[in-house]
């Protein structure tokens, strides 16, 4: 048997201390009574401090975690398009629409196919959240300072590039990127061509075909019946427009623990069909176009529910047929109107969040 080299050594007690952080945080017991019920407090956490591994911590209390997300969040949680998984090591890139689950749910996938999970990229916003700095370390998070100014930013943006490359094609390694900087909060799956840009800069040479391929980039398409914070999505372009939004302190916080608690109905997720090489070149892997591509992807790949069907309508002028879904929309719009009295623009744009769903190019 080899003997453990330092670098092992170090990672493992890394991940010794992180773990006994996770423990003694304050948060812990919360999260122990509602994933874990019907074990003791003290046989969990020394289940938990026997553990040498994030792939031990992931399979057993993360994928609790995700459960309970379903059994208690979700009428129904399904997933299609796992013939495009296997173990080639790839870049997945979202659409956004909620802070923590869309990744979350993606490694639970993962997990179910038997496959390892993926790295994932994380806005340093989240870093705010109590307990998230732990939890990100257990978890493969990963996040990168924007920086001060021009320079810094992007020194920033080639560093992060760098480090996805890193993962996937020298380490073989999956990722999980978000298609965009923040959440969609108007209704449309926008990747931002910064973002392949970034992507293909990794590589020395000039051949952003190559360099775009060799990521294996999968579009991955997530769609919930009921948005996750559709209503603080709303406040916040209404109040952006006015020119009276800022964020206070607590309001991540917020944001992710509404996404986790809050009903969402019917969730699917589909892992799209990934860029192929004839794909990318046909574009000359120019950045615009492997944007709309990507786009393409998660459009094609999103599962309707009767939600964005009645509010597009809606936003059109048109009468919904009246049907038992039709009621519950309703009265879903009027109480979150009357939650949230900021007039018709609000309306408008919760609606917005349902049933603006197409590509622009």
């Amino acid at each position: 048997m080899d003997c453990p080299t330092d670098e092992q050594n170090s990672s493992l007690q890394d991940f010794k201390e992180t773990i006994k952080a996770f423990v003694e945080h304050e948060m812990f017991d919360m999260l122990a009574v509602r994933l874990f019920p019907d074990t003791p407090k003290e046989e969990l956490k020394g289940r938990l401090m026997g553990m040498e591994s994030v792939d031990q911590f992931q399979s057993m209390f993360m994928y609790r975690g995700c459960q309970w997300v379903i059994k208690n969040t979700m009428s129904q949680f399904t997933y299609s398009g796992t013939e495009h998984l296997d173990s080639t090591p790839r870049l997945f890139i979202s659409n956004h629409r909620d802070i923590v689950l869309d990744a979350m749910m993606l490694q639970y996938i993962l997990v179910e196919q038997g496959l390892k999970t993926s790295h994932v990229v994380i806005g340093a916003n989240l870093f705010e959240v109590p307990i998230m700095p732990i939890l990100a370390r257990l978890n493969k998070m990963y996040s990168i300072g924007r920086g001060g100014n021009r320079m810094e930013f992007y020194r920033c943006l080639m560093a992060m590039s760098q480090q996805l490359r890193q993962w996937v094609v020298e380490q073989g390694e999956s990722v999980w990127i978000a298609q965009r900087n923040g959440r969609t909060k108007d209704g449309i799956d926008r990747t931002d061509p910064a973002l392949v840009k970034m992507i293909a800069s990794s590589r020395k040479e000039k051949d952003p075909v190559g360099a775009l391929a060799a990521m294996h980039i999968t579009p991955v398409s997530v769609s919930y019946e009921w948005e996750p914070c559709a209503a603080l999505k709303a406040r916040e372009m209404c109040l952006s427009q006015q020119g009276s939004y800022t964020k206070v302190p607590g309001e991540d916080t917020q944001s992710v623990m509404s996404g986790i608690v809050d009903f969402k109905g019917h969730v699917h997720f589909t892992i799209c069909q990934p860029l192929s090489y004839d794909e990318l070149a046909e574009v000359g892997g120019e950045y615009h176009a492997v944007a709309n591509l990507i786009d393409r992807r998660i459009a094609e790949g999103y599962h309707l529910t009767a939600n964005n069907r009645i509010a597009k309508q809606l936003l059109e002028g048109i009468n919904p047929e009246d049907t038992p879904e039709l009621h519950s929309f309703q009265t879903y719009l009027e109480e979150t109107c009357r939650q949230y009295p900021l007039g018709d623009d609000f309306r408008q744009r919760l609606l917005g969040i349902y049933g603006e769903l197409k590509i622009e190019n």
